[in-house]
């Protein structure tokens, strides 16, 4: 993995954290609108996640593997880092269309989501050093 889709992949893990805690704030302190700030955020996310995406194809394309061919894991950094949380993003943003007030909640739900997923797909990518989360660290070079 290389260090720019490295640390934009744990960078779009902390954006997930935000918007999942913000949402869940916003929640508590029973708001029924959210500021332009978590919108904002979700906006840069996906737009991010979608960079990331790309530049993952890109390294695919150039030969790139995350693991070894022969390993089952290899698909799993794929799908959880690229495919599973748009899905996750674009159903947080229908749901929160459906609904008529608290609409930052559907976006909470999908983020909560969107970040174990990409985190597993971090997870994935590190996995040449190890599978805990020292390994991870040592992995971003924390």
């Amino acid at each position: 993995m290389t260090g720019f889709h490295r640390y934009l992949g744990a960078a779009i893990v902390g954006m997930f954290v935000v918007l999942f805690v913000w949402g869940v704030v916003l929640r508590v302190l029973r708001r029924d609108e959210a500021s332009a700030g978590i919108w904002s955020l979700q906006h840069w996310t996906e737009n991010l996640l979608v960079v990331q995406t790309v530049t993952g194809l890109v390294l695919l394309l150039l030969g790139r593997r995350v693991v070894s061919a022969h390993d089952p894991a290899v698909w799993l950094h794929y799908l959880y880092g690229s495919l599973f949380p748009l899905i996750a993003i674009i159903g947080g943003r229908i749901a929160g269309l459906r609904r008529e007030h608290r609409e930052y909640m559907g976006i909470t739900w999908g983020a909560f989501f969107a970040f174990g997923l990409t985190l597993r797909a971090l997870q994935t990518g590190c996995a040449h050093i190890g599978e805990d989360l020292g390994s991870m660290a040592r992995c971003l070079g924390l």
